[in-house]
């Protein structure tokens, strides 16, 4: 009994997490893109996150020839209306600025040398 009793504590502490591990989206990039630091060639990628403390997240983004870049975003937690990505154009480069999923907005931080 106190086996099955650590065992079900185990499983309900552990969830959160798996869960977590799931969140996944697939998008598409008509262009390659540059998101932070990364560029992000084009085709299809999956990305996965994990929430950090407070708004901060990490997101793994997998390209179509299986390389897997990390970024850092910020997280807006919500359900949205919309799946998909935002971009932007910068002196003929191109940003990712959002990432929309189901679940949450992510926010990119790009420098973009344009003045505000």
């Amino acid at each position: 009994m106190r086996r099955m009793l650590g065992f079900a504590l185990l499983s309900m502490l552990l969830m959160p997490l798996l869960m977590a591990a799931r969140e996944s989206q697939t998008f598409y990039l008509a262009t390659p893109t540059r998101a932070g630091n990364v560029l992000l060639p084009r085709g299809i990628c999956e990305v996965t996150w994990t929430a950090e403390s407070g708004s901060r997240a990490h997101l793994s983004i997998k390209t179509e020839d299986e390389k897997t870049y990390t970024i850092p975003a910020r997280m807006v937690e919500g359900r949205q209306d919309r799946t998909g990505v935002v971009t932007t154009v910068v002196n003929g480069v191109t940003y990712l600025q959002e990432l929309y999923t189901s679940n949450a907005k992510f926010i990119f931080q790009n420098r973009t040398g344009a003045s505000q």
